[in-house]
Parts: C-alpha cells; sequence; structure tokens
C-alpha cells in the first residue's frame, strides 16, 4: 500500500492569493466570487514583496489564483512569478484558468512548482452552472498545452458540479486518461451559492462510484481529495483510495492509519 500524506495548508505554511482580490469577468453560480473573497488580496504589482515577506514569516509556498479574465485566464505577469522563484524559496501553485500555447511557454520559463487547472467534461455545465463562454475543448487544450511544454500540471474535477449531479465528470476522466497525467486531484461540490436555487442533494453512491473509477483509470497517478468540499460522514470510508487527502476528518485519519504509513504534510496537494 502506498504511503497516505495529510495535508494541512494554512493560512500561514500555504496561503492563497488572489491578484485581482474579489473581481472576475464571470459570475459562476457556485462560486459567485465567494471564494475569491476569503483569499489574501496581493495586486500583482505588490505579489512580490509579499511573497518576500511570507517567507520571512516562516510560509512554505503560495497558490496564486484570482479572477478570470475575459479570455477565462487568472491574468498574472509571470514575470514576477519568475522573479519570486529566483530570489525565495518558496514553492508555487498557479491556479492558470484557461490557458494559450503562449501561456504554457511563459510558465514553463517561470519555474514554478505546478499549475492546478480546473477540469470540466460537460458543455451543458459550462454553459448552465459556470456560464462563461467555452467548451470542454478549450479545458482540454489547457492541459495539453502545458504538458507538452512539460509543466508540472494537476487537473481538479469537482465531483457533482451541475447541481450535485454525475454529469460530466466521466467524460472529463476519458478525456485525461489521453495524457501522461501524474497527479489528480478529486472535489466535490459545496452548496453554497447553488443552494439559493433550490434544494441540492448528494448522490453519495454515485459520487464514491466515481471516485472508485477515477483510481483504476489512473493506477500509476497520484490521486488527491482536495480541500475543497463538503465533510459527508459516509465519504469518509472512501478515504483508502487516496493517496493525498486534505484536511481529513478524525474517522479518515483513524482508517488510515490503520492500513499503514502516514506522513504530514502543510502544504497543498497539488505538490505533496
Amino acid at each position: 500500500m502506498r504511503n497516505k500524506i495529510l495535508c494541512y495548508p494554512s493560512k500561514v505554511s500555504f496561503p492563497s492569493i488572489s491578484i485581482t482580490g474579489e473581481d472576475c469577468n464571470f459570475s459562476c453560480i457556485h462560486c459567485n466570487r465567494k471564494y475569491l473573497k476569503f483569499m489574501m488580496h496581493v495586486p500583482q504589482e505588490n505579489l512580490y514583496e509579499k511573497a518576500i515577506e511570507l517567507e520571512n514569516r516562516g510560509t512554505k509556498g503560495i497558490l496564486v489564483s484570482g479572477g478570470l479574465d475575459k479570455s477565462g485566464r487568472v491574468p498574472i505577469d509571470y514575470s514576477i512569478l519568475r522573479k519570486i522563484k529566483i530570489d525565495t524559496k518558496l514553492m508555487i501553485n498557479l491556479h492558470s484558468g484557461l490557458l494559450r500555447r503562449e501561456d504554457a511557454k511563459e510558465i514553463k520559463n517561470s519555474k514554478i512548482d505546478v499549475v492546478s487547472v480546473d477540469f470540466v467534461g460537460s458543455n451543458d455545465t459550462i454553459k448552465n452552472i459556470l456560464k462563461v463562454p467555452f467548451k470542454v475543448s478549450d479545458y482540454e487544450d489547457t492541459v495539453r498545452f502545458l504538458i507538452e511544454e512539460e509543466v508540472n500540471v494537476v487537473p481538479h474535477i469537482c465531483v457533482g458540479l451541475d447541481k450535485g449531479k454525475v454529469i460530466g465528470e466521466y467524460n472529463a476522466v476519458e478525456i485525461l486518461k489521453r495524457y501522461p497525467i501524474k497527479s489528480l486531484t478529486l472535489l466535490v461540490l459545496i452548496k453554497n451559492e447553488l443552494e439559493k436555487t433550490g434544494s441540492i442533494i448528494y448522490d453519495i453512491q454515485s459520487i464514491k462510484d466515481f471516485f472508485t473509477y477515477t483510481r483504476n483509470s489512473f493506477p500509476g497517478a497520484k490521486i488527491s481529495l482536495g480541500c475543497m468540499r463538503p465533510r459527508i460522514k459516509e465519504l469518509d470510508e472512501i478515504a483508502l483510495i487516496f493517496d493525498n487527502i486534505v484536511n481529513p476528518t478524525k474517522n479518515m485519519i483513524k482508517l488510515i492509519r490503520n492500513e499503514g504509513n502516514v506522513t504530514v504534510k502543510e502544504i497543498c496537494c497539488s505538490l505533496c
């Protein structure tokens, strides 16, 4: 059995930074800019200085994110990330949004540690939930560009994104199986904003089935259970299929420790 890693990123050890504050060109109904609100707001012209400050405080790394521009990209100047990598020992996880080939090349040159990419497998979900003018092919292109430029990329699939229903998730896996995916993170819809549009009921068995299918589809990859998920007791038992778990429940920890070796890290699961 593989060694299990329990990840506990915090605002001290691995803060999430939005370079756009709460601004985003889109209003996805599952988010509606809510997640940006709780990030550290640092305009990118101040990002380098903030990185130096954070390292001096003992920070291990940073997640650089933000709202999307009209092209679906987080509008970061990659040269700033390159400068941070040169002058600090901070790990950098970039939540990039959708990318062009040129972006992937610049990211490669920046020498950052990893890029996290949301991956959606249904055009209907993109249209009706994310409400953005993009297609599944745009998400695939982003992953393909990064892989072809030899950038460490970790796709993230949110299970139940379409009002709790499992719709495009299996297609997302089938698409990603075309590529040499080394790490993959699974999330579960948090009701928040979507609850305002009607009751959201989780199909626990469908979520478990998808988790298991994904694990079997990528036997050699590192599969993580990410931080963006509701704490549902019925899902605790599925913990054993994951290599990394962010902020596990007490019951998950008990199950994992009964099965073998455990390592604890205070960093983002994309870098474990």
